[in-house]
């Protein structure tokens, strides 16, 4: 799985190194706002293709959003999977021969891909109706879908579905919550805990002293989290984003028939956050990127995310065969939308050293 987080400090540090070894060449920023939509279609279509990267076919249903964007403008696309962090390091350090044209990174890399100055602005046509706090003002970050942190249980195994870390603490099953350490959506599962248990972003210790509760009664599963295992029959309780558990509540249907799994958001730490498009300043393909963003905050790309589990940043009207695929709408009254991108970023480092320092010893 990708989207795990490099340390700002650690990420600025690879930064320095590289900017040190190369000679920034001019931008390649094209002022768009004196373009129509006809305009920018056709020079797309000359252009012909769009590289990008962490959007893989896998993930939220990048795949049926690509083979539509070729299908309707011609344009080929290719996807290089990456972490957040390597995917701004890569604008970087191509700047002098580039070959990315766009990534979706967190919500919290947003601004630090401005202070990197390695992303450029486009408005889509759909701009107004996307919220002020879901994008930058001038366009060079636009959150396209959200994520709600969710249980997905094997009720084969443990005889009840989860609903709440309340409910959970209290259960002896053990969970799943990924490698804090290093990933950016397990650190929010810590962090969705901390919600849960009276703390916020400016106080992670609930969040951290729940685990270790877990971790103390040997209630924590510390293997790989993944879909192939929970099919397996091998983790109890996922504690994930919702539109990557009910992938694997699929998967696990389809490879294990005789396994009841079952998906919930949390009603007591629904965080919600999402992943940012990002246009690369120095895009060899601007036009077709400019493109590929109006296509995938169109209503049609937009219901791609929904069919992918995820959230809509916009909102559009779900065909019933999709409401019907996904956690009943009511689930989502509890949602936490967590806008202080910079806090946010702040907090998962915190949390990812006191995992190592506080939860870890206690795993040996």
């Amino acid at each position: 799985m990708k989207k795990t987080i490099l340390p700002v400090v650690a990420l600025l540090s690879v930064l320095t190194v590289v900017s040190g070894c190369s000679n920034a060449s001019k931008s390649k920023s094209v002022d768009f706002s004196s373009m129509t939509l006809e305009q920018i279609e056709a020079k797309a279509k000359e252009e012909g293709h769009l590289e990008t990267v962490g959007m893989p076919d896998d993930w939220a249903n990048w795949g049926e959003s690509w083979a539509g964007y070729t299908a309707k403008y011609g344009i080929t696309h290719n996807d290089t999977d990456m972490a957040s962090s390597e995917e701004l390091a890569a604008f970087d350090s191509e700047k002098d021969s580039p070959t990315r044209d766009m990534g979706d990174v967190g919500q919290g890399h947003g601004q630090i891909a401005i202070d990197m100055d390695v992303v450029q602005g486009y408005k889509p046509t759909t701009w107004d109706t996307i919220p002020d706090w879901a994008k930058d003002p001038d366009g060079r970050w636009i959150l396209s879908y959200l994520g709600t942190y969710a249980f997905l249980t094997n009720v084969t195994s443990v005889g009840e579905e989860v609903t709440s870390f309340a409910q959970l603490k209290d259960m002896d099953c053990k969970v799943n919550v990924g490698d804090v350490v290093r990933g950016t959506s397990s650190q929010l599962g810590v962090i969705a805990a901390a919600y849960a248990c009276g703390g916020d972003l400016d106080n992670l210790q609930p969040g951290i002293d729940y685990f270790k509760e877990l971790a103390e009664a040997g209630r924590i599963d510390v293997g790989n989290l993944s879909s192939q295992r929970f099919a397996m029959g091998e983790i109890d309780v996922a504690l994930q984003w919702d539109y990557n558990l009910l992938t694997w509540r699929d998967i696990a249907k389809q490879d294990n028939p005789s396994l009841e799994c079952v998906a919930h958001v949390a009603s007591d730490g629904a965080l919600q956050s999402g992943y940012c498009l990002v246009f690369n300043k120095y895009s060899p393909h601007p036009h077709a990127t400019a493109l590929a963003i109006e296509y995938l905050l169109s209503d049609e790309g937009q219901i791609h995310r929904a069919k992918g589990y995820a959230t809509p940043i916009r909102d559009v009207e779900l065909p019933a065969e999709v409401e019907a695929m996904r956690i009943p709408s009511t689930e989502y009254g509890t949602a936490i939308p967590l806008t202080d991108n910079l806090k946010l970023t702040e907090a998962c480092e915190t949390v990812a050293q006191m995992w190592e320092d506080e939860i870890i010893p206690l795993l040996s």
